[in-house]
């Protein structure tokens, strides 16, 4: 039973527009983080939250049992749980985001995280192989918001400062991606979380609140270490704000190095270089961009807009102020809400039913 067990969790979280693959380095990560007790209770989760009850049924085990080893699970990261109107609900965390990172946000490099690090950097690049579909990318990049604020037509979903605004709980946790590679001195408290899964991150130990302007003030600073920031790709709301480096983050890994190109969306925006005000340092090219989409030709920068993501760098770490951001002429807009995304996605994949399935209790 004991292998069994596994098999039938990493089924059902494959179920999840992100995916869970089969291989052998996810079945040892789960053993690590499910007893076997715990990964039958795991069963009877979907992907939206469900109470203890209707867990211990589907899962076929007392309530007392139920709550018991979900509430362990929770304290572990790995299952997200909330109380409303007085009633605690519980549900089943994707690979990522979530089981993947939420237990290296406390930046603790205990026993259990030293066990998982081997088999995530191994399995890791083959879940992301599987993110996103053909014109609907997981994640979308987003320029700091000066950048674009002079742009004619900007919308609400690149105001990032707009959409901070608008979030109901903000925090900052540690960045799963390079506690995970420990590969640049960039820092390592970096991952933004919004609303309920802010507030249970928080709860739990893994993030820490901030105000909202500390929110923007730290995007700032992160513009500054030339860090990628990358959002959900929804219009809505926002539910992360990763700042990414190119040598540890996942996700830019999975789209230079694995070639996987939906896994994200490109901003909306392209850098314009003023070669009269250029100087050809090379800041843009040998510092800031983080595609290596950017060349000195004859002392004057040169962007091949093929390979850029419009991630602003560029722009913002000018010293002459040479590099400006302008409107894209052809871009995709984002899907309305996350939700429509991830149907999008299932959709094109054939696996919105076994997925819907899942949410049912």
């Amino acid at each position: 039973m004991s292998h069994e067990v596994y098999k039938q969790l990493r089924q059902l979280l494959d179920r999840y527009p992100t995916g869970c693959p089969d291989a052998p380095e996810i079945i040892e990560i789960l053993k690590i983080f499910f007893t076997e007790e715990e990964a039958e209770v795991a069963l009877g989760l979907g992907f939206r939250p469900f109470n203890v009850e209707d867990i211990a049924r589907r899962a076929g085990v007392e309530e007392d049992e139920a709550s018991k080893h979900l509430e362990s699970l929770a304290d572990k990261g790995v299952v997200y749980a909330r109380e409303k109107e007085g009633s605690w609900g519980y549900s089943l965390l994707p690979v990522m985001p979530g089981m993947f990172e939420f237990p290296y946000m406390k930046g603790v490099h205990d026993e259990t995280i030293e066990k998982l690090t081997p088999l995530w950097k191994k399995y890791l690049p083959k879940l992301g192989q599987g993110f996103g579909a053909p014109g609907v990318a997981f994640t979308r990049i987003v320029p700091i918001q000066e950048e674009v604020d002079s742009e004619p037509g900007i919308l609400l979903y690149e105001k990032v400062y707009e959409m901070i605004d608008n979030a109901r709980a903000v925090g900052i946790a540690h960045c799963a991606c390079r506690e995970l590679e420990q590969a640049c001195d960039a820092p390592r408290e970096a991952c933004m979380v919004f609303d309920d899964t802010c507030n249970f991150l928080v709860d739990r130990g893994f993030a820490r609140h901030l105000t909202k302007e500390e929110m923007k003030e730290k995007l700032r600073e992160f513009d500054e270490a030339g860090l990628v920031h990358q959002v959900n790709n929804a219009q809505d709301r926002l539910a992360l704000i990763c700042n990414c480096c190119s040598c540890c983050c996942e996700l830019l890994r999975v789209y230079t190095e694995y070639g996987n190109p939906n896994v994200l969306a490109t901003s909306g925006f392209l850098p314009v270089n003023d070669p009269e005000l250029c100087t050809g340092c090379a800041v843009c090219a040998d510092d800031r961009c983080p595609m290596q989409a950017i060349e000195i030709v004859d002392e004057v920068a040169v962007v091949d807009i093929q390979s850029c993501i419009g991630c602003g760098l560029c722009a913002t770490g000018c010293p002459e102020g040479a590099m400006r951001m302008e409107r894209r002429e052809e871009y995709a807009e984002p899907p309305e809400t996350t939700a429509e995304m991830g149907i999008k996605i299932l959709t094109e994949k054939g696996k919105l039913e076994d997925f819907m399935q899942s949410m049912k209790p």
